[in-house]
């Protein structure tokens, strides 16, 4: 642990749960270094999902109201990036208040539209910042922001930041701690317990990020009704959207739930989990040893998430399928040779639990408290 000397923290970023849950993430290992909660300060938007988590938290808090750009050159987008352009100076002037008032040693910045503000901020009032990439492909807000940067940090060796310090993903403590601790028998009974699991299936887990996908839901939909696969219990994690529509039908081998914040238990229950591959995701799962298949999105930027993907697939740690390849024959197919050859399944959860060491390590808490110390 580090001196108390580190006193505030701002983290900046937000929209969607792949930036927030890093950020508090980020603040836990902070925490870990000697902060208060209370000297830890987020700032995000008002359109995401920012509320919801960060209300559950200690930490405190401030909401601005700004909008991503739209990239096409069409007369509706240009009006959009007018009128984000406009948002961007008054969240920029509110920023600057925040920063008058909480007087933080440094800035540290996940990314996305949300940080955009909060970062030009921080620069015309001096203050140290950080950058913290954990996607193999940076956003372009990363970019930006990576050029002037005190310190910036990748989680992965082949990112394209020449300047970055590699120091793994920021994992939320509690998956950090599972991670280090035994995956047995029992803690597999005890979350299934916990999320109402039957103990004695093979259970895969569809997880489509915070919004869910379209696509994984109507591959599951078709597999919970395969006969090579009837052995299988589903934890379907379909996005609030798709349950209010009532696209799923309920089956009685399956669970299905819109948003599941029990995050730790979910890992733990499953023999096989199939997702996307956000970086949290790939995070988390290596954190913990799971196995796994990744259907990267298609419209990721840059094809990020494929590329994060193959951060796990060419080493034996998951299983790749491409959005034109995962069809249900497909995904059958997989998954009923997982069920039938455990020593394969073992060998993707060893690998995937070697990938994630790095993270299960968390340096980077230390780096920002060093930046901070270094300020004063």
């Amino acid at each position: 642990m580090t001196s108390s000397i580190v006193k505030r923290v701002v983290i900046c970023g937000g929209g969607t749960s792949g930036h927030v849950l890093p950020a508090v993430a980020i603040a836990e290992m902070l925490e870990d270094e000697g902060l208060n909660p209370r000297d830890i300060h987020f700032i995000g938007t008002q359109r995401g999902i920012d509320e919801n988590i960060l209300s559950q938290t200690l930490y405190p808090f401030t909401l601005l109201n700004v909008i991503g750009a739209k990239h096409q050159l069409t007369p509706r987008a240009v009006l959009h990036n007018v009128r984000m352009l406009l948002l961007m100076r008054q969240a920029t002037r509110d920023a600057c208040n925040v920063m008058r008032d909480f007087a933080p040693h440094v800035v540290v910045s996940v990314g996305g539209y949300g940080s955009l503000a909060p970062m030009q901020a921080a620069q015309k009032m001096g203050i140290p910042t950080v950058v913290v990439s954990y996607d193999s492909q940076p956003g372009l807000a990363t970019k930006r922001q990576a050029r002037n940067a005190n310190v910036v940090t990748k989680s992965h060796p082949h990112s394209p930041l020449s300047n970055a310090v590699l120091v793994g993903a920021p994992i939320r403590r509690h998956l950090r701690l599972a991670g280090k601790n035994e995956m047995n028998s029992s803690v597999k009974d005890a979350a299934r317990v916990a999320l109402g699991i039957p103990l004695n299936k093979f259970v895969v887990v569809v997880m489509g990020g915070s919004l869910g996908s379209a696509l994984l839901n109507d591959v599951t939909a078709q597999l919970q009704v395969s006969e090579q696969l009837k052995s299988v219990f589903w934890y379907h994690i379909a996005g609030n959207r798709y349950l209010e529509n009532e696209m799923q039908p309920k089956m009685p081998n399956c669970i299905q739930v819109g948003y599941e914040t029990r995050i730790q238990e979910v890992y733990q229950a499953a023999d096989l989990v199939v997702s996307r591959a956000g970086a949290s995701t790939i995070g988390e799962i290596s954190t913990l040893g799971v196995a796994s298949i990744l259907v990267p999105w298609a419209g990721a930027a840059d094809n990020h998430q494929e590329q994060n993907a193959r951060l796990l697939s060419e080493v034996g740690a998951a299983v790749l399928i491409t959005e034109e390849g995962f069809t249900a024959q497909k995904a059958e197919e997989v998954i009923f040779e997982l069920v039938q050859r455990p020593e394969k399944l073992a060998e993707l959860r060893k690998n995937a639990y070697l990938a994630g060491e790095l993270n299960r390590r968390a340096e980077l808490g230390s780096l920002i408290a060093t930046v901070a110390r270094a300020s004063e």
